[in-house]
């Protein structure tokens, strides 16, 4: 597979997300439902320096009401989380008031940086008008750049462990919010740029070509077998099939133990896609980041459709940045704790994942 190279979120553009600054992306209010992954549904600030912070910031929400986001009540709530998480840091908090509340704002931001340490990050976000500090932290990556979990080898298994194995990565899809390649707006743009075949192409290559393409369109047989995978689900009790099955040869039993070391994630206290936080959220970007759930998905086979998606996404990071797994922590006046990066997730999933997708390609 070829390589993307990733954007380091932990320091890049570390400072987007000041009071001080202009041009205030929000993202809006929890209490509109998302059908997104969960963990981007907080909201952050950010802005180019002005020489005076600002004194107004208005946010209309999705029922059109205005807010302003720069008040005393805010500036209290701030003020406050600072201090309780510098208590809870064990470090003296020394706050310098500005001659206005924004300004105030703005220097509790530095305030709170200075004592969270390194390795940390600082934004401010909103909850319905509320402005709160959100500490962030990356996850580390795994092995391999995209995480395609390539379905063809199933049509060589036998009936019953073809079935346990669908059911596998059916529930594996679900339960971590990620999905296969048919219908992606991305495979689309791709299908189409592979139909453009150069006018010297020898005849087998192009007959190659076409047959790929019609593989992928509704109705072929890549197309069908990801949507096999994608809605069929033949065991209710899959722990159960698994330690059922007689494994027939080596490489069944070395599927099987793959199977059962996955059975937690098909089962987690949160999806994958939970922790696809943009730390860089904006409204209007010139360019759409790399998101999580393109670099996650299932796919028929590493063909020359998967070779063009990772040309794609690697031109794309040119211009933009990729979304990788982070864990938020918001601060309050009544914050018990220091936020650590206990939740391991992540880096269990993948390090799963680089052994399950290298036995299955």
């Amino acid at each position: 597979m070829q390589t993307i190279g990733r954007t380091s979120v932990g320091t890049a553009r570390k400072d987007d997300n000041r009071i001080d600054q202009a041009g205030d992306t929000i993202r809006c209010d929890k209490s509109r439902e998302s059908y997104g992954a969960n963990g981007c549904r907080n909201s952050f600030l950010k802005s180019m320096i002005l020489p005076i912070a600002p004194q107004v910031i208005t946010r209309e929400n999705y029922c059109g009401n205005s807010y302003n986001l720069i008040t005393q009540e805010n500036y209290d709530y701030l003020r406050d989380s600072y201090f309780r998480y510098a208590e809870l840091m064990n470090v003296k908090a020394e706050h310098i008031p500005g001659r206005s509340i924004g300004e105030s704002i703005s220097n509790l931001y530095h305030e709170m940086a200075a004592i969270i340490g390194e390795g940390m990050n600082l934004n401010y976000e909103e909850d319905n008008g509320r402005l709160y500090f959100n500490l962030w932290q990356t996850h580390t990556w795994g092995q391999y750049t995209l995480y395609y979990f390539p379905i063809k080898f199933v049509e060589n298994l036998n009936p019953k462990l073809r079935r346990i194995v669908i059911t596998f990565i059916h529930n594996l899809m679900k339960a971590n919010g990620f999905s296969t390649i048919n219908d992606e707006d991305d495979v689309d743009c791709i299908l189409e740029w592979i139909s453009d075949a150069p006018e010297d192409e020898e005849p087998e290559e192009r007959k190659n070509r076409e047959r790929l393409i019609r593989s992928y369109k509704e109705g072929g047989k890549a197309h069908r077998s990801l949507d096999r995978v994608w809605r069929k689900s033949y065991y209710k009790n899959l722990p159960k099939a698994i330690e059922g099955y007689d494994c027939k040869n080596g490489f069944e039993n070395g599927l099987i133990e793959l199977m059962r070391a996955g059975l937690e994630y098909i089962t987690p206290n949160k999806s994958i896609m939970y922790y696809a936080y943009d730390p860089f959220y904006d409204d209007e970007p010139d360019t759409l980041p790399i998101g999580l759930e393109q670099q996650i998905r299932v796919i028929y086979d590493y063909d020359m459709l998967t070779d063009y998606l990772e040309d794609h996404l690697t031109q794309n990071l040119y211009n933009s940045y990729d979304i990788i797994p982070i864990s938020t922590f918001e601060v309050t006046p009544q914050t018990e704790k220091p936020f650590s990066l206990e939740d391991t997730y992540p880096e269990r999933f993948f390090k799963w994942a680089d052994k399950f997708i290298y036995y299955i390609s």
